[in-house]
């Protein structure tokens, strides 16, 4: 940029100081209000010229009805009295059109202290005027909202849990009006084994972290009644700086409930299906010792450890704060702790990761394992003791299995197709790989067999 000498004359500067001053409109007049100067502002601002104002009373820039209520004389006397007059009202510019203006009237004192005329410096600001209305409109329709949702608490507090809003749903549910609950501290609306375990400061820090905080929990009302709350506390900024935190929360107690009666429903079926299928293996384990044929002993046993297994699932499943789902691995981890304690000769031995499967697929999973392990103790190891190992990892998006001993392995002759046809047992490993639309592959090792089971973790 090319450099230019700074003027010498005071006088000079101050004019230029004005006539750069393009978003202001600064001008001069007379104590009646006649236009002395007029700068290029004045002129962008108004629409008039120099030429056009200059001469004229400054009360032609203010609308016709506040030149009816005296508004430019009121603001010369003001101005001359108190040394300064704000102004924020319409002005009319030279095409007739209106806009906002915040403007600010000053006497023009000369060098004895005298006055001798008026100064005024106007801005347009029509732009900023129509943002707060429509903020305004916003906060109007947002409290309107929130006062008509009176089936959700919406109130905020502080950064010291300090309650400073409270709205119309909120009173219904806590029973506090707003001049009673406002200033007062949020906690007393936990429960007191809940505040002294720190619940609410754990609320706002986990908000503080994620961005919100899910709060499922009793709650405490003005009368000392309790109710299942339902909310989200998110925290509130301003100027990009923590202001507080915003808490949405409903009544869920009636849901609550209805949601604990179905899980006791739930449960006390499972355990009367458990119960039943355990009547079912005692009248097979009883059929199997009156058989006197080895090969009908030996179907009807293997039928036992069928339906025990899924006897067993049950019993885990109704056991746990969860009955939909299950950890496959504390789930593989007591399914073959049974199966060991079922025999004196073999040993089995669990490693498996921790993941939760839906408890349709947990059944398929546990008589799919238990069909293998079984039949390790019976082919591989027929005549003597062994070790059967099972190992559960996650794989992606799938589950691989493995179960494999140390034992006599694949005979010559083996052939999956032919094991399939003859042996029930392989008949019903290959149903339930295919139910779980898994892949099995069949090593034979040295020494023993591995049976490889890869499925998806969903369904």
């Amino acid at each position: 940029m090319d450099q230019y000498a700074f003027p010498g004359d005071e006088t000079e500067i101050h004019r230029h100081i004005i006539e750069s001053a393009l978003d202001y409109a600064i001008f001069a007049m007379d104590l009646d209000g006649t236009v002395m100067t007029w700068s290029a502002g004045a002129e962008k601002v108004f629409g008039y010229s120099a030429d056009d104002i200059i001469g004229q009373n400054s009360a032609v820039i203010f609308s016709f009805e506040d030149q009816l209520a005296g508004a430019p004389p009121r603001e010369i006397r003001t101005a001359l009295a108190t040394g300064r007059a704000d102004d924020n009202r319409w002005h009319v510019r030279k095409d007739g059109s209106l806009f906002w203006a915040s403007g600010l009237m000053m006497p023009l004192l000369n060098d004895a202290g005298q006055v001798y005329g008026l100064m005024k410096v106007v801005r347009d600001r029509t732009k900023r005027l129509q943002q707060d209305e429509a903020l305004r409109a916003s906060e109007e329709r947002l409290q309107l909202i929130l006062k008509s949702a009176i089936d959700y608490a919406i109130f905020a507090f502080d950064r010291d849990g300090l309650v400073i809003s409270w709205n119309t749903g909120a009173c219904r549910i806590f029973g506090y009006e707003e001049h009673e609950i406002l200033g007062r501290d949020a906690r007393i609306l936990f429960l007191p084994e809940d505040r002294e375990d720190g619940a609410p400061e754990r609320e706002m820090e986990a908000a503080l972290e994620h961005g919100r905080a899910e709060n499922e929990r009793f709650h405490l009302r003005k009368d000392g009644s309790t109710f299942w709350g339902s909310g989200l506390t998110m925290p509130l900024r301003a100027h990009h700086h923590r202001a507080g935190f915003l808490k949405v929360l409903r009544d869920d107690t009636e849901r609550h409930f209805a949601d604990e009666h179905q899980q006791i429903m739930m449960r006390e079926m499972s355990h009367r299906i458990k119960n039943s299928l355990a009547l079912v293996a005692g009248m097979l384990a009883m059929q199997a010792r009156s058989a006197r044929e080895p090969e009908v002993e030996q179907a009807l046993r293997d039928a036992e450890a069928r339906v025990g297994t899924i006897a067993q699932v049950h019993d885990q499943l109704w056991r746990q704060p969860h009955i939909e789902t299950v950890d496959l691995a504390d789930f593989l981890s007591s399914l073959c702790h049974r199966l060991e304690q079922s025999t004196a000769l073999h040993t089995v031995s669990v490693d498996a990761d921790p993941c939760i499967v839906d408890a349709d697929r947990a059944i398929q999973i546990a008589l799919l394992v238990n069909e293998l392990v079984t039949n390790a103790f019976k082919h591989a190891y027929s005549d003597v003791g062994g070790a059967v190992s099972v190992i559960a990892r996650n794989d992606g998006g799938d589950i691989r299995i493995e179960i494999s001993d140390g034992g006599k392995g694949l005979p010559s002759e083996f052939s999956s197709d032919e094991n399939a046809g003859k042996s029930l047992g392989m008949k019903v490993v290959r149903a339930l790989v295919q139910q779980l639309r898994a892949e099995l592959q069949i090593e034979g090792r040295e020494p023993g067999t591995g049976f490889v089971i890869r499925l998806p973790r969903d369904a």
